[in-house]
Parts: structure tokens; C-alpha cells; sequence
């Protein structure tokens, strides 16, 4: 995932940390890839939103699975209406654990 966001000029991955998608944001970190960590997974949103109005590149925002992926909610909707080029990554359990 990590070679793909840089392959693509990702700068930056906004995220609220969670356990699901840690081996991303480290992978992402070990290629130069800034991770900022939110206090809100809508924020995360709005800002890869901002950064892709700003840029012209592609937001990615990374949060964590279930209730963290739900409250992206309206600031995904805001990017699409906006048409802005955003990527959301939504954690998950491993299927073992489920």
C-alpha cells in the first residue's frame, strides 16, 4: 500500500491511529510518507480533502475499522460533492480474529 500511495506523489496520510492499520502508516513512514495523526477521523478526511483541492494530487486518509470508518462519513460526502480526488482507507479485522 505504501509503494502505491508514493508511486502516486502521496505526501501525506491523514489518520486517528488505530491497531488495524498501523502496518501502513509504518510502512508509509519508512518511505517518506508524513503521517498526521487527527484527534477525529472526520478531520483525517477534511484534511486529505484540503490537501487534494490544494494539490491537485490525491487526500488519503487512513482510520480504523467499524465506528472509526462510520464517522467519515460526512466529510467523504463533502469531498464528493466537492469532487475532489480522496482516498479512504478503512482498517479491518483479520479474519482469524472474526
Amino acid at each position: 500500500v505504501a509503494e502505491v500511495l508514493r508511486s502516486h506523489g502521496v505526501k501525506f496520510v491523514f489518520t486517528l491511529v488505530g491497531g488495524h492499520i498501523s502496518p501502513i502508516l509504518v510502512a508509509c513512514e519508512k518511505l517518506g510518507i508524513r503521517i498526521v495523526d487527527t484527534r477525529h477521523e472526520a478531520t483525517a478526511v477534511f484534511a486529505a480533502d484540503a490537501v487534494a483541492r490544494l494539490s491537485g494530487t490525491v487526500g488519503v486518509a487512513a482510520v480504523t475499522a467499524g465506528p472509526g470508518l462510520t464517522n467519515t462519513v460526512t466529510a467523504v460526502k463533502n469531498a464528493q460533492m466537492a469532487e475532489s480526488p480522496l482516498l479512504l482507507i478503512g482498517g479491518g479485522a483479520a479474519t482469524l480474529l472474526q
